[in-house]
């Protein structure tokens, strides 16, 4: 039996995703598609008895994850800089363009140090879950990021054999509200059983995200 189920959550679609506006950590806002979609992976979660829940502090996350925990009030909504997105320098609040290059552009974080930062945090909830005292069924965990902060956390850890993908699961692309879920066991090895899940969703997401253009 898993001693842990973590539930990661994309946040809704913003302007911005649907402009296909670079946002980094621009603290960006869900648009009335992105608050649809934050309610139907809200339905969809609604049966999972969460025990604890972390969130990016920006906006677009913290309100997904808050109308996820309206079906969970006794939750409480721990908020956290580590889970935010790249942060892309001066290339936040453009249109994904030919010239908005990631490329020798030294403002923006660089890869090695955003899934370094991803890992940290998990490292740390990792010491968290160990604390927890032993039980019958598993914690349920949700943790609601962002698109290219999902990526870059299960790529690292799946690379660096931390993780392994269950039969049939691939590490593709990360849309709003898509649901990736990770059995963790005793021995702190995990396995991931879904990558990306919008089977809550009909039609209510962006093709693209602008922020992962530029892994």
């Amino acid at each position: 039996m898993a001693r842990a189920i973590v539930h990661i959550v994309r946040h809704g679609e913003t302007d911005e995703n649907r402009q296909k506006i670079i946002q980094g950590q621009l603290d960006t806002v869900l648009n009335a598609a992105g608050l649809d979609q934050a309610r139907r992976v809200a339905g969809a979660l609604r049966a999972n008895p969460f025990d604890v829940a972390f969130s990016s502090d920006l906006s677009r996350a913290v309100k997904t994850a808050e109308t996820i925990l309206a079906y969970h009030p006794t939750v409480q909504l721990q908020k956290i800089a580590d889970l935010r997105e790249r942060h892309m320098g001066n290339l936040q609040g453009q249109a994904i363009s030919p010239t908005a290059t990631a490329s020798g552009n030294r403002s923006i974080e660089t890869m090695a140090l955003f899934a370094s930062r991803a890992v940290r945090w998990w490292n740390k909830f990792l010491q968290y879950l160990s604390t927890l005292p032993v039980r019958d069924t598993p914690y349920e965990i949700l943790v609601v990021s962002h698109g290219g902060w999902i990526g870059a956390l299960v790529r690292t850890l799946v690379n660096s054999r931390k993780l392994r993908t269950a039969e049939g699961v691939a590490i593709g692309k990360c849309l709003n509200v898509s649901v990736t879920r990770i059995e963790m066991d005793d021995n702190r090895n995990g396995t991931v059983t879904k990558y990306g899940n919008i089977s809550h969703l009909v039609g209510k997401w962006v093709e693209t995200n602008a922020d992962e253009l530029y892994e």
